[in-house]
């Protein structure tokens, strides 16, 4: 009965231009676009340093709800530095099952829960209504595995662009839509700490772009500046967001677009990777999650959906921002995508000319699929599996070809830490409708 969440269907490989910057007097490092500057030019940004704390604009927690999390009763409380970890999906559940909570749960060292969601500034709610309230799964997992690291991801899928507009460009909507986050938390005693996920309802158009700048009321901005602007506003939520949190001695994540370079004009109608300095994020955050997954998406040509060339790329060009691998975790994938193509392999459109979009499988439904035996295995690129298989769409017979990135996963970490040492795994996501995908999660040690 639940919605079906996916993460975002752009390409996680976004070209940019990023410079950093000191900008006003706040003296934050801000992330700007350099439309005039070559391929060639691509590079890390400036090694800038922050001003002295002293320096900073102070975030006043006062106001804010305080309370701490309960005691663990653990004696060996896990470090969230190098800790692997899964998400859950308050969709992502069996209904015949008593716990939304799968078995293999207790055997990561982190757990995080995407549970919450808002559709306006100052009133949180759960993203699937039908699933069980975010203190009783926390609750009930905190029984089973007292040690694991629980963390609640708010993500802004249903959150309009403008609704995320005023958050950022007006102060007193930002510290009601903070102020609602701590009392959250709060009153969720079991949670270690908060994930923020917003990616869906940044600015990607000239058009989101120019509803900031209404209602900020910016005068003759140019592109770079309102790109700036942007980006100083959401470190700056950030910002009040890990004072909030660590206030109620509570953990910060930051889950974080990706970009693999400063190349200016590959895509110039997304603009929301542009707003993540990941360096200053890093000062506040205590982990930036790397949303490095997607690099063939459902509206583009089939491919695998985490190469690890280009995992390691994107990291290591995060981590040009002199940000230390005991600070990061890259998410890893955990489904498959299924594409309609022709008999060439290019992908099926339909009838209005528009791309057919992949569809979104589950481990768990790629069993199924093989059991089938119409399913052909075509190979293998870093642990991903590619299938081939048919059937029939409307009266007509269709190739089908299949990406499973769930057979790569421990292959992908073994290999990051060879590259990437110290920087942990978050595997997108585990949970009783997925037993298959579940499974093999837990096997990622």
């Amino acid at each position: 009965m639940g919605k079906l969440f996916t993460r975002s269907n752009r390409p996680a490989i976004t070209a940019l231009s990023v410079i950093a910057v000191i900008l006003g007097v706040t003296a934050f490092l801000i992330v700007s676009v350099n439309k005039s500057v070559p391929s060639s030019d691509a590079g890390p940004p400036p090694t800038q340093k922050l001003p002295a704390p002293s320096a900073q604009p102070t975030v006043n927690t006062q106001d804010f709800a305080s309370e701490p999390p309960a005691a663990t009763g653990c004696p060996h409380p896990h470090s969230l530095s190098q800790t692997s970890g899964a998400w859950m999906a308050g969709y992502n559940d069996d209904k015949q099952n008593t716990t939304e909570v799968p078995s293999e749960a207790s055997q990561f060292g982190l757990l995080d829960f995407d549970w919450l969601t808002f559709a306006t500034p100052g009133t949180l709610v759960q993203s699937d209504q039908f699933s069980q309230p975010i203190s009783t799964v926390l609750s009930e997992d905190a029984q089973a595995s007292p040690c694991t690291l629980r963390f609640v991801t708010i993500n802004d899928q249903n959150t309009p662009k403008s609704v995320m507009a005023e958050i950022l460009t007006q102060p007193s909507v930002m510290t009601q839509h903070v102020a609602a986050i701590a009392q959250e938390m709060a009153s969720l005693p079991q949670a270690t700490g908060l994930t923020l996920d917003y990616e869906f309802s940044l600015p990607e158009t000239t058009a989101d772009l120019a509803t900031y700048a209404q209602l900020a009321k910016w005068k003759n901005l140019s592109y770079d500046q309102e790109i700036n602007q942007v980006t100083l506003d959401y470190t700056r939520l950030v910002q009040m967001v890990a004072a909030a949190m660590h206030h109620q001695h509570r953990l910060l994540r930051v889950a974080a677009i990706v970009r693999n370079n400063d190349i200016v004009d590959s895509e110039p109608g997304n603009a929301a990777p542009y707003l993540f300095d990941y360096g200053n994020l890093a000062k506040y955050a205590d982990q930036l999650v790397l949303m490095a997954i997607d690099f063939h998406y459902q509206g583009g040509p089939p491919g695998p959906i985490s190469p690890l060339a280009d995992v390691t790329q994107v990291a290591n060009y995060v981590r040009s921002y002199g940000i230390p691998p005991s600070k990061l975790a890259v998410e890893e994938p955990n489904y498959a995508y299924d594409w309609q193509v022709t008999a060439s392999g290019a992908n099926a459109t339909n009838a209005s000319g528009q791309v057919v979009q992949a569809t979104q499988l589950t481990a768990t439904q790629v069993a199924a699929g093989l059991k089938t035996g119409n399913w052909r295995r075509l190979g293998t690129q870093d642990g991903e599996t590619q299938y081939s298989y048919t059937a029939t769409t409307g009266g007509k017979s269709v190739r089908h070809i299949v990406w499973d990135s769930s057979t790569a996963m421990s292959y992908e970490k073994a290999q990051l830490a060879k590259v990437l040492p110290g920087v942990a795994i978050n595997i997108w996501q585990i949970g009783n409708n997925d037993p298959v995908g579940t499974a093999l999660a837990a096997q990622v040690k």
